[in-house]
């Protein structure tokens, strides 16, 4: 969805849309179901607005497939790209890192709905907080019960403590 700067009246605009974005090249589009209330001081664009989306992710730790839901709220601050020389090297300022820009009077929240959506998704996703996983020897879903996977050995990482550990129960005897 584009926006036309000029197209916004004086005393604002509210839009209440559904966008299909592709958070992944691979996957399916999401709906985003968004309001946006977009206010026009001057060549600058304030954006207030909520997204809600239902997403399907894997889990980190069983890597089954869940539904995700997405509720946010954003405020977003648009500035005109001025056109400078190629050769002009531009500084970004401590407060310039909340600015985002259009070109040609126009705004594509398509973008801006993307960036919102995944940022609130997890670095990792899990189905619940008591997801066990998977065994690491066979790969059994531990969600749906214990396998029958014999863990003799020690992991190799743990080995010098459990030398210290029979060190320990020697000198107690």
């Amino acid at each position: 969805m584009r926006l036309n700067i000029e197209d916004i009246p004086e005393d604002g605009l509210q839009e209440e849309c559904d966008l299909r974005i592709f958070l992944d090249e691979k996957e399916k589009p999401v709906v985003v179901h968004s309001i946006l209330k977009i206010d026009k001081i001057g060549s600058r664009i304030l954006i207030h607005g909520t997204a809600g989306a239902e997403l399907y992710l894997k889990c980190s730790r069983c890597l089954n497939e869940f539904t995700y839901p997405v509720d946010t709220t954003f405020h977003e601050e648009y500035v005109p790209v001025e056109n400078n020389d190629e050769t002009e090297r531009l500084e970004t300022g401590h407060r310039d890192l909340d600015l985002s820009f259009y070109r040609n009077n126009e705004i594509d929240f398509t973008e801006v709905m993307r960036e919102q959506v995944l940022l609130t998704v997890p670095l990792k996703p899990l189905c619940s907080s008591s997801c066990r996983g998977i065994c690491p020897a066979c790969g059994k879903d531990l969600n749906q019960g214990p396998c029958n996977c014999r863990r003799e050995g020690v992991d190799p990482r743990l080995a010098p403590l459990q030398k210290l550990r029979e060190r320990m129960n020697k000198g107690k005897e």
